[in-house]
């Protein structure tokens, strides 16, 4: 590589002494017309001329041309030389100062060939001498070195990778290249600000190369177009600082080892809608190795402080960070699957004191949410391997959150991640309940404990949920929420005297499953849980198996209340005591056909009694209790009862047949009365309960409705229990 340069700066430096002793028009001329007799390419000049006496020279658009003499390898717009003449007598040039601006210099490399082997080959072929190890008898020496708006281009067609840098402006104070052999030390300053300084030793034999590099202070405003090739930015600033060690060999540019430190401080990247994407105070990694042939990069330490970005989801459901990127050509876009996959090993990794602003505007109002003072550890970082990493947050200046992961980045299906989270207002999170659940937040805090274990694709998590105070507002009618669930009630009734909401929620499923996914499987559990304290509120707070939401009636054809229904009731009333807010509906469910039977029965054997049973005193008689106790152990079949049916039938003149049955007997007789005692009884037991819960439990009216339902067998009820039901709402829900 050092080879090319030196016969291209050599072609250049005798175009400019043929310009001194030739008249500069015949030299332009001829080097024009034998320039691939000289070079072994075509060049061409638009203008060269030359001062002998100050020893100045010009040329201007200089172009030398690959071998197909049409694609351009060099050019140049002006190249301006002040040679000391006089050093000639010495066997000495000396360039006193040289500015080139406008080149553009193309490189290609193919495996281990490059575009100018051809013109190496040609000097080389020109000689019959045996090449000496003996320095030259000539110096070489350029000072005062100004490189303006220039550009370089290197491909390498093996790998398919090209780097290019535009707009290259450069000042080196001096190079001597008169011994390809000897340490060469370079010093630039960039036009925007900062300066690099670099030495290099190159061994000409093994065509090895040991390269210090130290870059202070320089301002990275102009790789602004290199970005926008691929990102949709308006602007770029920072200031970025390397020391680096760069060992390789000339044969293949890409193949070197790097180690040193790098360091950007006040960066800010702005997309071009306006906003900062990426800001940082400082970013400090200390390379170990990189190995660009293999894809491997090791890196001793990456440490970043006051790292500040935003992501925000658009109502298209886009976001900032894809929207950042331009869209590449087809051909740009296709993988190779043959490419090794990258290796990254980071020994110390630090986030400190970092910032992100999360947006969502696809909610009925947009969320907005800044999470800080983020710090993120983690020791021998890689990818590939199975890492420790863990993290902590405040959410909103409020919640305090700590991650703890450990597992593989490529590698799903082994998992551990463990979150704790203390603290966090729920309220900023109103557009999210909106979304979900129609109703807004107005008050409440969280803590969670998380722990999910992943193994071989099958997750079992836990979830332990503490929320405080948990309130929220009337329901928002206008919003189509994705979960229709009584969150209002399930939350009030959940919620005990101290305000403090206990939740277990647990989660399994494999996470490879395409139904998978851990928010619908937390909202399915969530959503269960609710409806069933809805439905139940007694037994979700006092985890009681007795039913207290069905209270069974053991006599629906008496007037009466049991001991045992009261006793419910009152549990009932404790219930309400804990929860003014809750009101209820009771509602008797009457078996209308079995009760009308069963009070037809009964009024048969007591009749039966009574007419057989003349002597029996008067005190029984009106205690029904007793009297029932005295009927009910009649049997219904037995002839005695059957032949009393028979008589009060023909007396009544109601028809009936010789296989008609005992309790059908019953029915014909005694019907049409029941049915007016059986609407009697119940409004009478619910009198008697409604006065049991006024006085003897304290609720007032307002807070309850009672009311009975009748249900005929034939509307696909058979066998239905005599009970109540209770039906629990909250005082304000729009549930």
């Amino acid at each position: 590589m050092k080879k090319i340069i030196l016969i291209i700066c050599a072609t250049i430096i005798f175009i400019i002494l043929a310009s001194f002793f030739i008249v500069p028009p015949i030299a332009k001329s001829y080097i024009e017309n034998h320039s691939k007799e000289l070079t072994h390419r075509k060049i061409t000049i638009d203008r060269l001329s030359c001062n002998i006496f100050t020893g100045s020279a010009d040329i201007e658009s200089f172009q030398m041309y690959e071998e197909d003499d049409v694609t351009s390898f060099i050019s140049f717009d002006n190249l301006h030389i002040n040679l000391n003449l006089l050093g000639l007598l010495t066997k000495r040039i000396e360039v006193e100062s040289l500015t080139l601006a406008g080149a553009e210099i193309a490189v290609e490399q193919n495996g281990e060939t490059f575009n100018f082997d051809d013109i190496i080959e040609f000097f080389s072929s020109d000689s019959t001498e045996v090449e000496s190890d003996e320095p030259s008898d000539w110096d070489i020496i350029i000072n005062d070195i100004h490189l303006d708006r220039s550009y370089f281009i290197y491909k390498d067609l093996e790998v398919g990778s090209e780097w290019a840098l535009r707009d290259i402006s450069l000042y080196i104070p001096g190079i001597d290249l008169s011994d390809v052999k000897a340490d060469m030390g370079l010093e630039f300053a960039f036009k925007n600000g900062g300066t690099l300084t670099t030495n290099i030793k190159y061994d000409t034999d093994k065509e090895l190369y040991d390269l210090r590099v130290k870059i202070n202070q320089f301002h990275v405003e102009p790789i602004l177009p290199y970005l926008q090739q691929s990102f949709n930015v308006d602007s770029v600033q920072g200031v970025f600082s390397s020391v680096l060690s760069i060992k390789g060999s000339t044969n293949h540019i890409m193949n070197f080892d790097v180690n040193g430190d790098l360091t950007i401080h006040d960066f800010s990247l702005v997309d071009n809608k306006g906003k900062r994407v990426l800001t940082f105070d400082e970013v400090n990694t200390t390379i170990e190795k990189i190995d660009l042939i293999n894809d491997k990069y090791v890196f001793k330490s990456l440490i970043a402080n006051n790292l500040y970005t935003y992501y925000e989801i658009y109502k298209n459901n886009s976001d900032n960070i894809t929207e950042l990127f331009k869209e590449e050509s087809e051909d740009s876009t296709q993988a190779d699957t043959t490419e090794t996959l990258m290796s990254i090993t980071i020994k110390d990794l630090q986030i400190k004191n970092a910032n992100v602003n999360y947006i969502d505007n696809t909610l009925p109002t947009p969320f907005n949410y800044t999470i800080s003072d983020i710090t993120v550890n983690a020791q021998n970082f890689n990818p590939d391997l199975k890492n420790t990493v863990t993290a902590q947050a405040i959410l909103q200046n409020s919640g305090r959150l700590k991650l703890k992961w450990i597992g593989s980045a490529y590698d799903i299906s082994n998992q551990n991640i463990n979150v704790s989270l203390s603290n966090l207002e729920l309220k900023p999170f109103s557009p999210y309940s909106l979304s979900l659940f129609g109703f807004p937040i107005s008050d409440g805090h969280l803590s969670i404990q998380s722990n999910n274990v992943i193994v071989n694709n099958m997750l079992d998590g836990a979830n332990k949920i503490n929320i405080y105070n948990p309130k929220l507002g009337d329901k928002n009618k206008d919003i189509k929420a994705e979960y229709n669930l009584p969150v209002k009630l399930g939350l009030y009734v959940l919620t005990d005297k101290n305000g403090k909401v206990d939740l277990d929620l647990p989660v399994t499923g494999n996470v490879e499953s395409p139904d998978f996914s851990y928010k619908k499987i937390i909202f399915k559990t969530l959503g269960n849980l609710l409806v069933k304290v809805a439905s139940s509120p007694f037994n979700a707070l006092k985890s009681n198996s007795e039913e207290f939401d069905n209270i069974v009636i053991p006599s629906p054809y008496t007037a009466s209340i049991t001991n045992e229904e009261f006793a419910k009731f009152a549990q009932i009333g404790n219930l309400y005591q804990e929860k003014p807010m809750l009101k209820l509906t009771i509602t008797q469910e009457i078996n209308y056909d079995k009760t009308i039977k069963d009070y037809c029965v009964n009024t048969l054997k007591k009749n039966y009694y009574l007419t057989h049973n003349k002597e029996v005193a008067e005190d029984i008689i009106q205690n029904e209790l007793l009297l029932q106790e005295k009927y009910s152990s009649i049997n219904l079949s037995s002839n005695e009862i059957g032949a009393f049916a028979d008589s009060i039938l023909r007396a009544n003149n109601i028809s009936f047949g010789k296989k008609t049955t005992n309790e059908q007997k019953a029915i014909l007789l005694y019907e049409k009365d029941m049915e007016t005692i059986l609407n009697q009884d119940a409004t009478e037991r619910n009198n008697k309960l409604q006065t049991f819960l006024n006085k003897d439990q304290n609720i007032p009216d307002t807070s309850f409705t009672i009311q009975t339902n009748f249900i005929k067998e034939s509307e696909g009820q058979k066998g239905k229990k005599n009970l109540y039901t209770i039906e629990w709402r909250l005082d304000t829900t729009e549930e």
